[in-house]
Order: structure tokens, then C-alpha cells, then sequence
């Protein structure tokens, strides 16, 4: 298998930063009242550590528009890249016939020659890497290298080689999203990438919070974003508006009352906030808080990327709400599908998918892995 050793970066973004402690408590200080049971936060709440960042790539220049992504967050942590190419069975050849030995050692050879080259332009970013192939069926392949990796994060640009298209996800990255049981960064892919990997820096990053306990587990993850890039948070929050349902019109009465739990939800919420602003400025962060109504969660969250010119959203698989039996809550899931901005989606139940302990960890230290 090929592979590329790269040195690791040991500049001032990696260093560790004494407020740690203190963003981890984060976790622990809120009061029983302020949890819904649905709430409960999984044994990975500490935050996502990522160490291993596996980066999906078929050959396109669209696809290689997810590296510059993986490179900033890899600087942050620090981290280590996989580049892994999944060469699909019988592909260019006739099936009937089986796989072509000839065509598939040229497939496999010009794959490793770009991945090399990508790594190659890696070390240049004092970042490390390893490249992977593989042969098979793309997301059965994937879920597997995952898993017996202790991959930490997913990064995929959300259109390869079959192009744009006119949906906001190519039908690999689809497939790939509801495959993974761990966390993912999905960047969207508009204009190839061409030539050397472009740096990416995060100036502003928008930290979507639901105000419960699980959702927090994302706050220790964009602050070491935030301070290996110097950049903002932005604390958003979308009050849901109450639906009044009835035959007839709403009443002036059913309006007010409707208003008013409005306007409380509106004030717990602005107080939950301003604490966590308090707790993360207190780190040395510059924080921001901003707060909606509205009944589209999702758009609405999209709206306010959009209107801040945020450079990551970052949010939780499950919030107060979230199915643990699914990989994805329904705002992480439809924020996946409609967003318009790299979105970095923490599996707060990622140490279920893939182990956690001292085996874990060993695996994680070895070369290559």
C-alpha cells in the first residue's frame, strides 16, 4: 500500500492552552433543572479530540476541494490526514468478464501518483499524512476504513466527479453522510480545485446551540478551532415560534398566550447564552451571540451563516430532541442537505461507533493508522 510520511507541524497552534480546564466544565455546571432526560449526554461530551481526519477523494478536482478544510482543522488539533481512494470493483471493465487486471493496476497507479502528489503539497503545509487504496463498493468500504481505523472525522466535499449537479449533495457524499456513524465536515464544492491546495483560514465560526447539555458537547471543539485560527464565535440560537393549530382562525387570546411563551423561551434562552459567552470570553475568545424566531430551524440558522459570512457551522448530531438511534438529529441531518457553508457535524455519540479506551487510544498512536 502506498504511503507518505509527512513531519508534523510543532508551530504555536499547537500548543496547549491553559483554559482547557475550564471549557470543559462547560459540561458539568449546568443545573439538573436546565436538562430534558432526551438530553443526557453520551461518555464523548468532553468534546470532539480529533487525531484522525480521513479525507475522501475520487481523482476529480471538485473533490479535492474538501483538502484545504481538512488541512485548517488538522493545524488546529493537530491531527493526521488518511487521503483514501476507493477504486470501485469492475469499474472500466466488463463486468461479464470481471475485473481487468491491466486497466485496474493503471486505475490504481494513477490514483496513487495524485494522492502522492496531494501529499506532497500536505508537507509543504507541515501537515501528516498517509495515503490509502482501496477496492470495492465506496460507502461499504468507507464505513469499514472507519471503523477499524479510529478515524475521528470525516471530510468530504459535497460533489465529486459526477459534477455539481443542482443538488446541494452529489449521491456519494449522500450515501457517505448516512453511512457515517462518525463525525463529518462537509465542504461545499462549487469551483474545482486546481493545482496546490489553497489555505484555508476560519475567521468567523457559528456554534449552532439548542441550550441543552448534549449540544454543548460541540463548544470545546470550536474553541480549539477558534483559537488555532484567531478567529470569532458566534453563539446562535433560533427560538421556535409555538403553533397554534385550529380549525379557525387563532383567537386574540390563543395569539397572546402564543406571544408569551415566545417571549419567555426568548428570555431563558438570551440568559443561556450570555453565560456560555461569559464562560468562553473568560478563555480569552471573542464570542457573539445572536438570536432568531422562527419555525424553520434549519433555513433559518442557514439564513444567519449566510448574513454573518461565517467561514464553518459547527453543531451537534442530537440536540434535546435527538433519536440516539439515529445517526443524526433532524436539524444536524437537514443542515447537512441545505447548507451553503462548510458544516462540521460533531457525533456526540461517536465513541459508541468506533471504541474508546485504552485500546483506543494505542491504535491511535501507531504509525500509519
Amino acid at each position: 500500500m502506498t504511503q507518505a510520511r509527512i513531519a508534523v507541524d510543532s508551530g504555536r497552534h499547537l500548543r496547549p492552552h491553559a483554559a482547557d480546564a475550564a471549557l470543559l466544565e462547560l459540561e458539568t455546571t449546568r443545573a439538573p433543572h436546565e436538562m430534558g432526560a432526551s438530553a443526557s449526554p453520551s461518555s464523548s461530551c468532553n468534546g470532539l479530540a480529533i487525531r484522525q481526519i480521513l479525507v475522501l477523494l475520487d481523482g476529480s478536482p471538485l473533490a479535492d476541494c474538501a483538502l484545504p478544510y481538512a488541512v485548517a482543522v488538522a493545524k488546529a488539533f493537530p491531527a493526521r490526514i488518511t487521503l483514501l481512494r476507493v477504486l470501485e470493483t469492475g469499474r472500466g471493465a466488463d463486468s461479464s468478464r470481471g475485473v481487468d487486471l491491466l486497466e485496474w493496476e493503471f486505475a490504481r497507479a494513477e490514483a496513487s501518483a495524485h494522492l502522492n502528489a496531494l501529499a506532497a503539497d500536505l508537507e509543504s503545509e507541515s501537515v501528516r499524512a498517509t495515503v490509502e487504496i482501496v477496492q470495492g463498493k465506496p460507502a461499504e468500504q468507507i464505513s469499514h476504513f472507519t471503523k477499524n481505523r479510529q478515524v475521528d472525522l470525516i471530510v468530504h466535499a459535497s460533489h465529486g466527479e459526477g459534477g455539481a449537479g443542482s443538488g446541494h449533495l452529489g449521491s456519494t457524499a449522500q450515501k457517505v453522510i448516512a453511512a457515517a456513524d462518525t463525525s463529518v465536515l462537509i465542504v461545499p464544492a462549487r469551483e474545482p480545485q486546481v493545482g496546490r491546495i489553497l489555505r484555508v483560514r476560519f475567521r468567523s465560526i457559528l456554534v449552532a446551540l439548542d441550550c441543552s447539555q448534549r449540544a454543548e458537547c460541540i463548544l470545546p471543539t470550536a474553541m480549539q478551532l477558534a483559537r488555532g485560527h484567531d478567529a470569532d464565535l458566534i453563539l446562535a440560537h433560533v427560538v421556535s415560534e409555538p403553533e397554534v393549530p385550529r380549525r379557525m382562525a387563532a383567537s386574540e387570546e390563543d395569539l397572546e398566550l402564543a406571544h408569551e411563551l415566545t417571549e419567555r423561551n426568548r428570555a431563558s434562552a438570551k440568559r443561556y447564552l450570555k453565560e456560555v459567552q461569559s464562560r468562553l470570553s473568560a478563555t480569552g475568545g471573542h464570542v457573539e451571540v445572536r438570536m432568531r424566531v422562527s419555525r424553520q430551524r434549519t433555513q433559518t440558522l442557514c439564513d444567519l451563516g449566510d448574513e454573518e459570512g461565517v467561514d464553518l457551522v459547527v453543531l451537534s448530531a442530537h440536540g434535546s430532541t435527538g433519536d440516539a438511534n439515529q445517526h443524526y438529529g433532524g436539524v444536524a441531518a437537514r443542515f447537512l442537505q441545505e447548507s451553503c457553508k462548510p458544516v462540521l457535524i460533531v457525533q456526540d455519540l461517536a465513541s459508541t461507533a468506533h471504541g474508546s479506551g485504552p485500546a483506543g487510544e494505542a491504535a491511535r498512536e501507531q504509525p500509519g493508522h
